[in-house]
């Protein structure tokens, strides 16, 4: 047991492991990121939406309110939302700022860099875009050094040490979650129509796509056709007549029409 043969693969496995959690709490839906420590709105519930900070966790979310709200069980601070209740999450919406503030100003920038990408932006993209053509190529890679590994005699010994290593092969893959996609690709920084199932029907609402995700959609300046979301921010004093940003679930919309500008 004092032989480097018998620890060296221990401590192999010990790394894995360590690794393949560090990477774990680092896969955050790259969209989702966007809207960190925005003030945002969320349907969680039929007629039932809530209001906060946002704060993007690898397992859930988290939103903090403005203030603290009274309940039965004393003041509540935040509302948590965990990974099987966050699958069934819509969409996000964060209301833009106000026109002539300074985030105002900088929301407009940003949006017009969007529509109008610089050179080192592109460039930026094609790189992020050359690596997801890669990906598979360098997940088939990684998990043949990692098996090649865990056959190890001494590693495949160890209790769950399939486990660590597939969460380390699950990590590598997932670093770069971004899921490359010609066609949405193509039409980053253009008027789309997204088409989503609500309690009414089938709504379509158009909006300039910024970017996108396995899971989400991330839309800028949407035109909302959904009435009870309508009502709801016509209810809602503190939000005005202002322009909104969206994150779609993909699992309960798709983007269907491009616009012609």
């Amino acid at each position: 047991m004092d032989t480097l043969a018998f620890w060296l693969p221990l401590i192999l496995l010990f790394v894995s492991a360590l690794l393949g959690t560090a990477l774990k709490r680092k896969s955050r839906d790259h969209c989702l990121k966007k809207f960190e420590k925005c003030k945002v709105i969320l349907p969680v519930q039929a007629f039932d939406w809530q209001k906060g900070n946002l704060q993007v966790f690898a397992q859930g979310l988290e939103l903090y309110f403005e203030s603290p709200k009274d309940s039965p069980a004393g003041k509540l601070n935040s509302y948590i939302l965990h990974p099987s209740e966050v699958d069934k999450i819509p969409y996000f919406l964060r209301p833009a700022p106000d026109e002539d503030t300074q985030d105002g100003y900088r929301w407009r920038k940003e949006l017009e860099r969007i529509r109008r990408p610089s050179f080192l932006d592109k460039m930026k993209r094609s790189v992020l875009n050359f690596y997801n053509m890669l990906r598979d190529a360098f997940g088939q890679a990684s998990q043949a050094i990692l098996g090649a590994i865990n056959k190890d005699s001494t590693i495949s010994k160890v209790k769950n040490s399939d486990k660590q290593i597939n969460e380390l092969k699950s990590g590598l893959t997932n670093l770069v979650p971004n899921a490359w996609e010609p066609v949405l690709e193509k039409y980053r920084g253009h008027r789309i129509v997204v088409e989503r199932k609500t309690s009414q029907g089938i709504v379509k609402e158009s909006g300039i796509l910024e970017d996108y995700s396995s899971k989400y959609l991330l839309i800028r300046e949407v035109k909302i056709q959904d009435t009870e979301l309508l009502d709801f921010l016509k209810n809602d004093s503190t939000r005005g007549n202002k322009k909104h940003d969206f994150i779609y679930n993909r699992s309960l919309s798709m983007i269907r029409h491009t616009v012609h500008t």
